[in-house]
């Protein structure tokens, strides 16, 4: 079931096959031709990163001015929903925390050892307890000090070690 999410919100353009044509340039880059204008290169943000990730997509210009909505990617067909999956991909870019294999605290900083889905990692986190965002009852992002995000999917999941070692900051 599909929430109601903007319905009586503010005027809110989607766009639509039907008034907004995609195109990925030579450099890669997506550019959108809204209405008929001359296409600009245009930027794509979720509205909601973590829970419908192919709906409700914000497309803004340079200035970050947003031009419209797309409610559903896959209304465009499956060629430029796969750019604009792309494009969101590099731009949400979020490994997936396997297992904490140690973490220490230091001078108000934590360290980690983790195992995620592109492999081993280690990260500082500043403030731990700031720096971890449940995202429901079973799911967590991790924000490290350079400001990489990581997920861990399920709290649950975890093994018993590694739940233990991040439990305190839960």
């Amino acid at each position: 079931m599909e929430r109601k999410v903007f319905d009586g919100v503010g005027d809110i353009k989607f766009l639509t096959p039907e008034n907004c044509i995609f195109t990925k340039n030579e450099n890669g880059f997506i550019k959108a031709s809204v209405d008929g204008a001359e296409p600009i290169r245009v930027y794509l943000y979720r509205v909601f990163p973590h829970d419908m990730t192919d709906k409700y997509i914000s497309v803004t210009d340079s200035d970050k001015t947003e031009l419209g909505m797309i409610r559903d990617i896959a209304e465009f067909g499956e060629d430029i929903a796969r750019v604009i999956n792309d494009d969101l991909n590099r731009r949400y870019f979020i490994p997936k925390i396997l297992a904490i294999t140690a973490l220490e605290e230091k001078f108000g900083n934590s360290y980690w050892n983790i195992k995620t889905d592109i492999g081993e990692r280690t990260i500082t986190v500043r403030d731990t307890f700031k720096s971890i965002i449940r995202i429901g009852e079973d799911r967590a992002i991790v924000s490290d000090e350079d400001g990489n995000r990581y997920e861990i999917v399920s709290l649950e999941a975890l093994d018993r070690k590694s739940y233990r070692r991040i439990e305190l900051f839960l």
